[in-house]
C-alpha cells in the first residue's frame, strides 16, 4: 500500500473530485457517519477516506497479481489457471478486508465506550491507544470466529 501511495498520482484526482462533487453539508454527513461525531475538517476527512479507498482498490489486485505470479512459478501451474487464481484471490482478499474493516468499525461504534470515556473529557494518548488496541483485539477474535465457522473466507 505504501508503494502504491508513493507511486500512483491519484491525490489531485481525489482533491478535484471532492471539491467539485461533494458539498460541505454532504461531507459533514459522511464524516459524522464514519466517525460518529462531527469532523473538524470534513472535506479533508472525505479526501482521506477516498484516497484510502483508491489505494486499497489498487493495492489488493496488485498484491494478488504478485502472489499469483509467485505461486505460478513455484507450483508450475498452467497458463490458463492464472486469471482464475488471480480473480478468486483478489475477490477473497477484498471480502476479508471488508469483513475485518466492517467488524472493527461496528464494534467501535456500537460497543458502549462512552460509559468508559465520556465525550466531555480529554484522555491521554496511551489511554486511546489502549482502547483502540482492545477494540482491535475484539475484532480479531470476532473475525477468527467468523472465518473458522464459514469456510468460503478461509484459505
Amino acid at each position: 500500500m505504501l508503494f502504491v501511495a508513493w507511486t500512483v498520482p491519484y491525490s489531485d484526482l481525489v482533491f478535484d473530485f471532492v471539491s467539485k462533487h461533494i458539498t460541505h453539508a454532504e461531507s459533514e454527513k459522511i464524516a459524522k457517519f464514519v466517525l460518529g461525531e462531527p469532523a473538524p475538517e470534513p472535506h479533508e476527512s472525505i479526501r482521506d477516506y477516498i484516497s484510502l479507498l483508491l489505494n486499497t482498490l489498487i493495492s489488493v489486485p496488485l498484491l494478488s497479481a504478485i502472489i499469483t505470479v509467485y505461486n505460478t512459478v513455484t507450483r508450475k501451474n498452467r497458463f490458463f489457471e492464472i486469471p482464475e487464481e488471480w480473480i478468486s484471490s483478489t475477490l477473497r482478499r477484498f471480502a476479508k478486508l471488508f469483513l475485518f474493516t466492517f467488524l472493527f468499525w461496528a464494534l467501535l461504534r456500537f460497543l458502549p465506550y462512552q460509559t468508559l470515556f465520556p465525550a466531555d473529557e480529554t484522555y491521554a494518548d496511551f489511554t486511546m491507544v489502549a482502547a483502540t488496541a482492545f477494540n482491535l483485539m475484539i475484532t480479531v477474535f470476532c473475525y477468527r470466529f467468523l472465518t473458522n465457522n464459514f469456510y468460503p473466507l478461509r484459505r
